[in-house]
């Protein structure tokens, strides 16, 4: 049976020095893919895990010459020891995103804080999967005036003066062995709080059904501190009545002094019919007990057409079908009650001539029609409101 089996592989000019050269050939594709692709693998998802950070925001409200202290749970998330270093940068918000770009200290002239914290530069050592609290000391100058300043601590495998001529992105995400907790202070004062709505739009302006409707707002910052607006973007109805309420910016998003930032929110539904609007109602700034001008309010309004088109044509179609057939079926019994009278008459030779008497039949027909299209429409509408609105 064996050497049947040979016969048919390999053929009647069967060699064992050929079979035992393609043995070792396989033999060491199949160790090259067990001990070199697949480690390659798992080098790869560990050089993957990074460094965990929480908080990776800290927001605080401070009096000029105050020294906050703070600590940030770092985490070691790689499974072999390592050693982190901690570096100090100043950030800004790039795009309308709200992105946070990471920038060399007084790289740039700004509002900005990384000078005026202090935290340990030397490298700690972390075993694998350690997590250890590193505090964070910021003290705020006496002379620091009113408003907001922004700064980011770095904590990175490599040391600082290895990452001095790049710029590093990200806020609390393991990005090229670093990840970042974000600083954002607002010294008490007479600060600036301003903010306007400058687009509260829909992608169109007709859906069908279903339907998603994304919106688009964007919010620009006039004033000299941090703002995070919140409020509702509530739908009504043609009648008035809130259909859906959706949280806006439910992470509290900041917007940074001087820059505009864009919220994206959408609503989704499988029935809905008629005109609509979106009522966005935001509130920002700080409490005058805090020092703040006091909470302001901004609104804007959006309104839309939600129309089953599908259901709306096959409702027209069927009330048309419907008008024709009943003018047919007028038409022919007419037409037979005419001729059976005029026969019972005696007068079946004689031509047929109309004579007025009142609307025409082309009239009734339409007057008909207009009572059964009214009626399907008032018929519609009832279950509308029964059931969608």
């Amino acid at each position: 049976m064996s050497n049947f089996c040979i016969f048919v592989l390999f053929g009647p000019k069967f060699n064992a020095k050929i079979i035992f050269k393609m043995a070792k050939r396989y033999y060491l594709v199949i160790f090259i893919f067990l001990f070199v692709l697949i480690p390659a693998n798992k080098i790869k998802a560990q050089s993957e895990e990074g460094i965990k950070i929480s908080p990776v925001r800290i927001g605080d409200l401070v009096d000029p010459g105050q020294t906050l202290t703070k600590l940030v749970e770092v985490t070691n998330q790689s499974n072999s020891s390592r050693e982190i270093f901690t570096f100090l940068r100043d950030f800004k918000a790039e795009g309308e995103g709200g992105q946070a770009t990471l920038l060399e200290p007084g790289s740039e002239e700004g509002s900005f804080l990384a000078s005026w914290i202090d935290t340990a530069t030397s490298g700690i050592m972390f075993a694998p999967g350690e997590t250890k609290e590193l505090p964070v000391f910021i003290n705020v100058p006496e002379e620091a005036g009113p408003g907001g300043y922004y700064g980011a601590v770095v904590f990175g495998t490599l040391p600082p003066e290895f990452n001095q001529d790049s710029e590093d992105r990200g806020a609390g995400m393991s990005i090229g062995q670093q990840a970042a907790t974000l600083i954002l202070l607002r010294v008490k004062g007479d600060a600036d709080e301003r903010a306007d709505i400058r687009e509260f739009s829909t992608d169109k302006q007709y859906y069908n059904t279903p339907f998603e409707i994304n919106f688009t707002t964007r919010i620009e910052n006039k004033g000299n501190v941090h703002m995070a607006p919140v409020g509702t973007i509530s739908i009504k109805n043609q009648f008035g009545k809130t259909v859906e309420e959706i949280i806006f910016n439910e992470k509290i998003s900041n917007v940074l002094p001087k820059t505009f930032r864009k919220f994206q929110h959408s609503w989704s539904g499988d029935m809905a019919f008629g005109k609509y609007s979106a009522n966005l109602v935001l509130t920002y700034g700080t409490p005058t007990n805090l020092g703040g001008q006091g909470m302001q309010s901004l609104v804007a309004v959006r309104t839309f057409w939600i129309l089953p088109w599908k259901i709306i044509y096959l409702t027209i179609s069927s009330i048309l079908i419907f008008a024709l057939i009943f003018w047919l079926l007028l038409k022919m019994y007419k037409n037979k009650a005419v001729k059976k009278a005029m026969e019972e008459a005696g007068l079946a030779e004689v031509k047929y001539v109309k004579s007025y008497e009142g609307p025409s039949s082309t009239t009734h027909i339409l007057l008909i029609v207009s009572v059964v299209i009214i009626s399907v429409l008032l018929v519609l509408g009832i279950v509308y409101l029964l059931v969608f609105a």
